[in-house]
């Protein structure tokens, strides 16, 4: 049985990022496609200097929520208007291939009000390391 706590230590875990975008850039930084191979939408070519790296999206991410709504039954047109329903603050609960396939092996239904979701925010402005890149 998974048991899914605040301080339990385990290997899968879904990651709610929120990003923000940044003056100086457009957009978030991240496409994203429908699945081939398993339902879903997915996150790809995420662009290490944009909100959605310094988020924590990643490549091969599958999209569970758009702002605390779940969107893995809507069509690919609603997902991207759920995400551009909101221009400068987005809040995407993601699963990557491994962690999604615990999960549902484990017949858990991932969601952000889990306990166990991991919470990563990027800042409000760019980070200066990234600055002139």
């Amino acid at each position: 049985m998974f048991i899914c706590t605040a301080t339990a230590k385990y290997a899968h875990r879904a990651r709610l990022c929120r990003l923000r975008t940044w003056n100086e850039e457009d957009g978030y930084g991240f496409n994203m496609h429908t699945g081939r191979e398993r339902p879903g939408q997915f996150i790809s070519n995420v662009d290490t200097e944009l909100p959605g790296a310094a988020a924590g999206l990643r490549d091969g991410d599958r999209i569970v929520e758009v702002n605390g709504d779940n969107v893995e039954q809507l069509a690919h047109r609603e997902v991207v208007d759920k995400i551009k329903a909101v221009s400068d603050d987005l809040t995407l609960l993601v699963v990557d291939p491994d962690a999604d396939k615990f999960f549902a092996e484990q017949n858990i239904a991932i969601n952000s009000s889990m306990d166990c979701v991991e919470r990563i925010a990027c800042p409000h402005t760019k980070p200066a390391a990234l600055i002139g890149r």
